[in-house]
């Protein structure tokens, strides 16, 4: 639609575009989605963003409609998009990265955290996944579910609440056409581990591929280095295994 879409694009050190092949390729949503990625160190995304680049991923950070701190524009596009334009934002992140001979489109995934789960759902359902696989961490699967919540509070509904319309992953659970894995933290009270729970019962009853994994006390987000490093664990273990990703 003409919409210009920032990204944040880490390849492996030492790739040389345009001579190198084409390289295996994630997708990665930030949180929020009022959010955004930067080249910090102290941000949450970062420590995967690099830990796949160093194994030879190029890593994109698409920022998607809804993100803050790129224009009013932008942010004010993600209303009522979830699951649709600003789903399209992350597949089109991917598409340029195939014209422009960077990523290899029969070794591409997409993963995120929070609203980033989110996002790595919707792309399951949603028609032609581009992916060969999704990975979800403390995902949101059910917008009703989660608009409810929201609207508790009176400042949260007034504001972001009234945002959460889309297309909603677990009402299309039985579309789902690519692998998923979905983990979450048991102590989590930001997301509740039950959309975790519930989407990945809704794909079994389909007769759907997903695994769901539960992290021992485990809030939303890493607490400590065993945490991270069971979440790298998992994610990398999927990526070889179910997803077929060799790199």
């Amino acid at each position: 639609d003409g919409m210009r879409i920032p990204a944040f694009l880490t390849l492996p050190f030492g790739y040389r575009r345009g001579i190198d092949a084409p390289l295996p390729t994630m997708i990665q949503p930030h949180g929020g989605p009022w959010g955004r990625n930067d080249t910090s160190w102290g941000g949450g995304d970062v420590p995967v963003t690099q830990y796949f680049a160093s194994r030879g991923f190029a890593v994109l950070q698409p920022q998607f409609r809804g993100s803050t701190g790129w224009g009013n524009q932008l942010w004010r596009a993600g209303d009522a998009q979830w699951g649709l334009s600003m789903q399209d934002d992350k597949d089109d992140g991917l598409a340029w990265l195939v014209t422009q001979g960077i990523a290899d489109p029969d070794r591409a995934m997409i993963y995120g955290f929070s609203y980033g789960g989110f996002a790595a759902m919707a792309a399951a359902v949603r028609p032609d996944s581009p992916y060969r696989c999704a990975i979800s961490g403390a995902g949101v699967a059910s917008l009703e579910r989660l608009g409810t919540l929201w609207r508790q509070n009176f400042i949260q509904r007034r504001t972001q609440g009234v945002t959460v319309r889309g297309m909603d992953p677990l009402e299309h659970a039985s579309e789902a056409n690519i692998p998923i894995l979905l983990y979450h933290g048991d102590y989590d009270q930001t997301a509740e581990m039950w959309h975790s729970e519930h989407f990945a019962s809704a794909l079994r009853a389909a007769g759907k591929d997903v695994q769901f994994v539960t992290i021992p006390e485990m809030p939303h987000g890493a607490l400590t280095p065993a945490m991270r490093r069971r979440e790298f664990e998992l994610i990398e273990g999927y990526i070889r295994g179910t997803c077929g990703i060799l790199y």
